[in-house]
């Protein structure tokens, strides 16, 4: 069981001073958007209406654990998917957390499980300075426990910066190399969860429609137990970086330890401007 903390309208401090808390000790907080069941059924209409036309992106082949699509950037099609991508409650605690304004870039929504190993996203999307993202992960529906649900690592994101440079590997020069690079990670993540002295381990918070996990840019997730795939899993996740973001880079091919780093080009989803 997992508490969560409601949210409408205007945040209180006392509100604000749990949810930093628990973000602070933790890496993340689970976080219900209350009264916004119309806007969730209506996102789960539109991804239905989107799969059925089969006219949608996928995310890479490198990140894929199984044969559900992983639906990236809906919020080009469905007006709902971009409006949860800015939902004021979940914007208001992003930034008092980071004390920035947050900017979504990108959105992925799930039809089930991605079966994807724990990881941390700072492997994927790195800044300077560091740390500099989140996610907001929203379940569309009640999750079920057999159905390859979200777990986290509490604690996870104290851990130090990972650079593929510990693991003695050059960074890589082909999407090929990326792969492997990734592979390498995982099993290094599977290992210091195994055979280190770690003073936590993942935890699976039980998430019910509405219900909005906040992660930390370091904390290992994922939903590598699955029982039964054949389960839909329907969420949203919206990734965000902040307006005090010097450099966007891709850890891939970069060397964070050296400051050398391989650019990344960032397009940020338009508040004003949604697209037909």
């Amino acid at each position: 069981m997992t508490s969560s903390i409601s949210i409408s309208g205007e945040i209180e401090e006392g509100t604000h001073a749990a949810i930093r808390a628990k973000f602070d000790s933790s890496g993340y907080v689970v976080l219900s958007l209350l009264g916004q069941g119309d806007l969730i059924d209506e996102i789960v209409f539109d991804m239905n209406e989107i799969v059925q036309s089969g006219d949608f992106r996928t995310n890479s082949g490198i990140y894929s654990y199984n044969d559900s699509p992983r639906i990236v950037e809906a919020w080009r099609k469905s007006r709902a998917v971009h409006r949860l991508a800015f939902h004021p409650s979940i914007l208001e605690v992003v930034e008092r957390l980071y004390g920035s304004k947050p900017r979504p870039f990108s959105t992925i929504n799930f039809l089930r499980s991605t079966q994807q190993p724990l990881h941390s996203d700072y492997v994927h999307f790195g800044t300077v300075p560091h740390y500099r993202l989140t996610a907001a992960w929203v379940a569309l529906q009640d999750i079920d426990p057999d159905s390859g649900p979200l777990q986290v690592v509490p604690g996870s994101h104290k851990d130090p910066l990972f650079c593929y440079s510990d693991l003695g590997l050059k960074p890589a020069r082909s999407l090929s190399e990326v792969k492997d690079l990734y592979s390498q990670y995982e099993n290094y993540v599977i290992s210091n969860l195994s055979n280190l002295d770690y003073p936590h381990r993942a935890v699976t918070p039980q998430l019910s429609k509405g219900d909005v996990l906040i992660w930390d840019a370091n904390l290992l997730h994922g939903s590598p137990a699955c029982k039964n795939n054949k389960l839909s899993r329907l969420s949203q996740v919206t990734h965000y970086h902040f307006d005090d973001v010097e450099i966007f880079y891709n850890p891939s091919f970069s060397q964070p330890k050296s400051k050398k780093f391989v650019k990344r080009n960032v397009e940020f989803i338009p508040q004003d401007v949604y697209p037909l």
